[in-house]
């Protein structure tokens, strides 16, 4: 009889642990949403519903608290309207990591998402990283960092990363192969030890709204001690089922020495 009753508290264990796992995989991912089509104010659908209303380009929303989980029918719409502007259907969130997700361009502008896996790699001391995405409608590109050329041939949807010396660059986005046009920039890019900084080259060409967005991830100098979570319009609150958590207590109790003093123990 003592035999079974193990059996049955080994499993329940188990129930707990496969139950919980969603909660535990929301607080290890970082997922951001970056809106990098300019002039094009949009809502973000999912289930038929609007999760994002009005929706400006430059803003970020954290879909953290989402991970793992799968949005159904996910759409990007003009805002205010049934206007689809990016269909991505069934999108599965990471459960894990430190990811963006870019609504943008493709070279040929027409709006789309991307979905990059940030680099959260230690940096050495005395260093910091510079990230540079080509998300816009252009064709390939060279980045100059002081007049020299840091990435060459950088093609949309793809990055390039370096870990610079701590410092100020002057940056600048030209052609491929050539000297000028100055497409974007020069603009100053602060290197900030232990910081990885991650810009966006966004617009089109041909419309005359290139430009570029930035975001930052800290605490790289050495191993990250935690990973920035967020809140979500959208939430999950299922619990766990109130017939497994007394399955569980019945189990243990029964399995536990008979002079052994319970202590309740909270489910969080």
């Amino acid at each position: 009889m003592r035999t079974f009753i193990t059996r049955i508290a080994v499993l329940a264990a188990a129930a707990l642990v496969v139950l919980a796992t969603p909660s535990a995989a929301q607080e290890s991912a970082r997922i951001h949403l970056i809106h990098g089509i300019p002039d094009t104010p949009v809502d973000v659908v999912a289930g038929g519903e609007v999760v994002f209303a009005d929706f400006q380009f430059g803003d970020t929303q954290d879909l953290s608290g989402l991970a793992g989980q799968t949005l159904a029918g996910l759409t990007v719409n003009a805002a205010g309207t049934d206007t689809v502007a990016i269909d991505a259907g069934d999108t599965a969130l990471p459960a894990s990591g430190n990811y963006t997700i870019i609504a943008h361009l493709d070279a040929e502008g027409t709006p789309t998402l991307a979905v990059f896996e940030n680099d959260t790699s230690a940096i050495a001391a005395g260093e910091g990283r510079l990230t540079v995405r080509h998300t816009a409608a252009a064709p390939a590109v060279d980045v100059l960092a002081n007049g020299e050329a840091a990435f060459t041939s950088l093609s949309n949807p793809n990055e390039a990363s370096a870990d610079l010396p701590v410092g100020t660059i002057s940056a600048s986005v030209v052609p491929a192969g050539a000297a000028d046009p100055v497409v974007i920039g020069p603009a100053d890019l602060g290197i900030t030890d232990g910081t990885s900084l991650i810009v966006y080259a966004v617009g089109s060409l041909d419309a005359g709204s290139l430009t570029v967005l930035t975001e930052t991830i800290d605490g790289l100098g050495t191993a990250p001690t935690a990973v920035n979570t967020g809140n979500s319009p959208v939430t999950d609150d299922a619990g766990l089922p109130v017939g497994l958590l007394a399955l569980a207590g019945i189990a243990l109790l029964a399995a536990a020495v008979p002079a052994r003093r319970l202590v309740a123990a909270r489910v969080r």
